[in-house]
């Protein structure tokens, strides 16, 4: 059997819970912003990292400030080889070195030896796929630099989550669309890359993001300010300003 496929779901509640470890923002005076992105989230009672910023020092430390355990972490998910997602993966594996680390299969063979040296144990993705009961993978998305993307079903809906978006936010949107036609899309979050996109393509996207029926947007890390002031001004109480210490619920996105 594909290991992939064969992680467990603890008992837990149903409702997922994402909360902002790293970001180039913060909404909180007690935690560090540094460029970067991750996110714990929490799905049918299993604890997900979602990239591990840039600086392993201030993945712990805000870790910590917020209550979360490298201990707790079920399994760890990698967007993309880029140093400010993969910066604090060592330091995770330090603590808790016999994780999944879910790759996709495009990332080095030297990286993937390393993480096992650290005594993870490689997922590695290609296409989409279900990793634990409602939460997959887009797999490995081609693009100027190769990505997946995390989405997971929720009784709000769907939750998509990105690293960079570097194969395009709105092509991520069409696979996770792919992936669970039948679900609504209740969040897009994470770095979108449109730091060199004008207004006008910003808008675009934005008008794209509504027609794929999108309901609520979240753009941070290397979305870039005018990204998210312009979804901001067009999703106005339905886009959701992050930053290290935001905490996402389910009851927010209803």
């Amino acid at each position: 059997m594909n290991r992939a496929l064969s992680i467990r779901s603890k008992n837990g509640s149903s409702d997922p819970l994402i909360t902002i470890v790293c970001d180039n923002y913060t909404i909180r005076e007690d935690l560090i912003a540094s460029w970067g992105f991750s996110c714990l989230i929490r799905h049918e009672g299993r604890n997900i990292l979602f990239d591990t910023g840039s600086d392993g020092i201030v993945l712990l430390k805000n870790m910590a400030i917020l209550g979360i355990s490298p201990s707790s972490i079920d399994l760890l998910m990698i967007s993309h080889q880029h140093w400010d997602h993969t910066g604090g993966i060592y330091s995770v594996l330090n603590e808790k070195g016999n994780l999944p680390v879910c790759l996709p299969r495009s990332f080095s063979t030297r990286f993937k030896e390393d993480m096992r040296r650290y005594g993870a144990e490689i997922i590695e993705v290609e296409k989409a796929v279900e990793i634990l009961p409602g939460f997959y993978t887009t797999g490995d998305m081609e693009g100027v630099i190769r990505e997946q993307a995390a989405l997971f079903r929720t009784t709000a809906g769907m939750v998509v989550i990105t690293g960079c978006a570097h194969p395009g936010i709105i092509k991520i949107i069409k696979t996770a669309k792919d992936v669970l036609p039948d679900h609504e899309i209740a969040l897009v979050m994470g770095g979108f890359h449109l730091l060199e996109d004008d207004d006008n393509q910003i808008l675009d996207t934005i008008a794209q993001f509504k027609r794929s029926g999108v309901r609520y947007a979240a753009a941070t890390h290397c979305s870039g300010q005018a990204a998210r002031t312009l979804f901001a001004g067009e999703y106005d109480d339905h886009f959701i300003a992050l930053g290290a210490g935001s905490v996402i619920s389910l009851n927010s996105l209803t």
